[in-house]
């Protein structure tokens, strides 16, 4: 029975011709398509290359073929849909010669095509991609309310470094920590302000913020301004 059905498709496709009918492509789709999930041997224009593999995919719309040319699995009990992949698309308009070399595994009495194939193949959970999608979208939302083209590159650098340990907005050039600390510019220990009962989240940002300054090398309570250094003035000569 599969010996039958195996010659009577390779048969259809023995000798394609490359750059046909637009109906020749079409019926010869339709025969590929039945025998998705079988395992095949096809030559390919221009140079004769030849692919041996599992039919994965066939898209009649397009005129394409993908073939799988991993080798099959070296348990004969197990589905060569398990199978890794080495997929191959291929013009179904550069096929030369094809052969069934196995036919796939399908339910018994199913229709052709990915309907009956072997392990089945299960549906897009399309609602679970729109989810996905939407949480996507979400967090690059999240993560742009996170900038402030207003203010220096400094002042976004505190704004990262403590949106790491604590939750933080932007409250037009202000930094609001926890909603309990604000930080004004320029963004110096001084510069943080909170109501009296929040002392504890006050010292908790000024200290992270004393940190931040630090490892920058800058003065945690003044504008990047440095002491001045004296200069040894050298001796005149000749008194």
């Amino acid at each position: 029975m599969a010996e039958n059905k195996r010659n009577s498709v390779s048969g259809k496709l023995a000798s394609p011709k490359p750059g046909g009918a637009q109906k020749d492509l079409a019926d010869m789709g339709d025969v590929l398509y039945k025998a998705v999930g079988a395992r095949v041997k096809v030559s390919v224009a221009p140079h004769n290359t030849a692919y041996e593999g599992t039919i994965f995919a066939v898209s009649p719309e397009t005129n394409l073929l993908a073939i799988n040319t991993a080798p099959p699995p070296p348990n004969p009990s197990t589905s060569a849909f398990s199978q890794p992949g080495n997929f191959h698309v291929i013009p179904i308009c550069h096929l030369l010669s094809f052969t069934v070399l196995s036919p796939a595994e399908r339910t018994e009495g199913a229709v052709d095509g990915f309907a009956g194939v072997q392990p089945p193949i299960d549906k897009l959970d399309t609602a679970a991609l729109s989810q996905r999608e939407e949480a996507a979208v979400r967090k690059l939302k999240e993560k742009e309310a996170t900038k402030n083209r207003a203010v220096s590159k400094e002042g976004q650098d505190i704004f990262d470094s403590i949106a790491r340990t604590l939750p933080c907005r932007w409250h037009e050039a202000s930094i609001i920590v926890n909603d309990a600390v604000m930080i004004k510019p320029p963004y110096r220990v001084e510069d943080c302000q909170a109501p009296k009962d929040k002392d504890r989240s006050l010292a908790q940002v000024k200290k992270i913020l004393e940190g931040f300054l630090a490892r920058k090398g800058r003065s945690a309570t003044t504008n990047n301004v440095r002491p001045a250094v004296a200069t040894a003035i050298p001796l005149r000569k000749g008194g």
